[in-house]
Order: C-alpha cells, then structure tokens, then sequence
C-alpha cells in the first residue's frame, strides 16, 4: 500500500495527500506538477516536479521515500 503522501527520489517528485477522494480522481496540470481533484471537484492532493527545488529541504525529508518511482524514460522512435 502506498502511502498517503510520499517522495520519490528518482524522479524528484513529492505527492501531498490533502484528503481522501470522493470518487474518480482527475488532475490538473500546473507548470510545478499536478492537483488532483475528486469527482466532487474538491482537491484531494498535488504533484510537486522537481520538488527538492520548489519544496523546504525539511518537508522533502519529512515524506517517507518511494524508491523506483517516477523514473524518467526517453521516448524511443517507432
């Protein structure tokens, strides 16, 4: 089970659970990341990229670490 909010350090992304979803989940995209908001359109809880540069180095050391996650793939042609 993953966790309510996490960090994943290769791919230098935080996700920050607000609450728990009513619902499907959709998101919205920022140019920092994501916001996920329930099928009540209430937010449920954002996506922070690059998240050691935009985030206090305390709240990045604060989330438990979700290790091979948000790994970054090159697109390869067809």
């Amino acid at each position: 089970m993953k966790p309510d909010s996490y960090y994943t350090p290769d791919g230098d992304i935080a996700y920050l659970r607000v609450r728990d979803p009513e619902g499907a989940v959709s998101s919205r995209e920022e140019p920092w990341g994501l916001r996920d908001y329930d099928e009540r359109g209430e937010l449920v809880g954002i996506e922070v990229w690059a998240a050691s540069e935009r985030l206090p180095r305390e709240v990045v050391d604060a989330l438990p670490r979700l290790e091979g996650r948000g790994l970054t793939f090159e697109r390869q042609p067809a």
